[in-house]
């Protein structure tokens, strides 16, 4: 089951400072749970960087992770005659990725390279970035540009819809302009496209249609009203385009700092989001820090999304091409809204060492009146770090 989209969040980056050399290791546990004996996902994350030179500017660092699923998801079919008897199956996957990357300041640019790996049951994914910064206005404005590229393949399983492998391709695009406003202000604006290429499909989902086919008898000829699951089949091209502000402000007298953010994001399956967070960062004192977050998402539906075919004048066909016609029952493709709330607690007890603590609650609701509200899953999330500077 290839629950990379959903569930993996960025593995932890760590900051290096200015001495000759220097070597940080970070390890971070993370429990994602959904209620309702849905989907339960359990991480471990390894990441170690080292940087040398005279001042540290150059840093390698390799990324470690593990991520194992299991639980319930839904199918997207309902039972035979029954629309509203909808099925779920039990999936257990579990994912292997790794991550090098290599980073060296220049003058006033900043160059980094990163090869990624990950596997899985189903799935296998090899991508390459590569990134430049620069700064200019003496240090206030630095522009960044990035490139990366992926070549993924959908491995076919005895209990999978494809029955070969299938390539994936995706090509990302980005530019960034970071501002200093003021000694206490930050302005940060990130512009993104991307293209996918492919087999773009959820090689488990599938959807029922009840229809009524002609079949041949003994006594000839006859009319067969029945319900019949088919194969999704999502186009097999896709533009995305994304837009993100963000602000941060330092407030000197209460020793704390405001985030705000706003996202945009669109693809030419005319799926709109808008994604909004504020984050406050409040320190206790030199060890102990608290970042109480909120983050509200909302976003409109895919051109292509059915809770099933019966009615729309569509016949299934089984075809995972991408050509028409074009149709999905997932869930995440529909009208839907959902807000995250959580804390991160960060603890420095000696010199070098960080432990952090995070409780995440994660709430999806569905906006579309025919997805039917089980479908869409809460889920709380609990992570623990540990890092350690040399």
């Amino acid at each position: 089951m290839n629950f990379r989209r959903a569930f993996y969040p960025a593995l932890p980056i760590l900051s290096i400072g200015t001495a000759s050399s220097q070597e940080a290791l970070r390890y971070r546990y993370q429990f994602y749970d959904e209620e309702a004996g849905r989907i339960d996902v359990e991480s471990h994350y390894l990441d170690y960087q080292f940087s040398w030179g005279e001042w540290g500017e150059t840093s390698a660092s390799l990324r470690l992770a593990v991520d194992s699923l299991t639980g319930m998801t839904p199918t997207g079919t309902h039972a035979a005659g029954d629309p509203d008897d909808w099925l779920f199956q039990t999936i257990t996957d579990e994912r292997h990725v790794s991550v090098a990357t290599i980073e060296h300041e220049l003058d006033d640019y900043t160059l980094s390279f990163e090869y990624a790996h990950s596997k899985e049951t189903d799935y296998r994914s090899n991508a390459v970035t590569g990134k430049v910064s620069r700064q200019f206005n003496q240090n206030n404005t630095t522009v960044t540009a990035g490139a990366a590229f992926a070549f993924d393949e959908v491995l076919a399983t005895p209990f999978t819809n494809n029955f070969e492998d299938q390539d994936k391709d995706t090509v990302d695009l980005n530019i960034g302009i970071s501002q200093i406003l003021s000694r206490n202000t930050l302005f940060d604006l990130n512009l993104g496209y991307g293209r996918n290429t492919g087999y773009l499909g959820d090689p488990y989902r599938r959807i029922s249609q009840i229809r009524t086919v002609v079949i041949d008898g003994i006594f000839g000829p006859r009319e067969v009203t029945d319900t019949f699951d088919y194969a999704e089949n999502r186009p097999d091209e896709l533009d995305r385009f994304v837009t993100k502000a963000s602000v941060r402000h330092y407030f000197q007298q209460a020793n704390a700092a405001l985030k705000c953010s706003y996202r945009f994001f669109a693809n030419t399956n005319s799926v709109e989001g808008h994604t909004f967070e504020l984050k406050w960062i409040q320190e206790i004192n030199q060890q102990l820090s608290l970042t109480p977050y909120v983050r509200y998402y909302r976003q409109s539906e895919a051109d292509f999304y059915y809770t099933s075919l019966t009615g729309t004048g569509l016949d299934g066909t089984d075809r995972i091409d991408g050509g028409g016609p074009n149709y999905s029952s997932d869930y995440r493709l529909s009208k839907l809204e959902a807000l995250t709330y959580g804390m991160r607690v960060a603890w420095e007890p000696i010199d070098n060492m960080t432990l952090d603590l995070q409780w995440e609650r994660y709430e999806m609701d569905g906006l579309n009146s025919q997805t039917p509200a089980s479908f869409f899953p809460s889920a709380n999330v609990l992570s623990v770090g540990a890092q350690f500077r040399f």
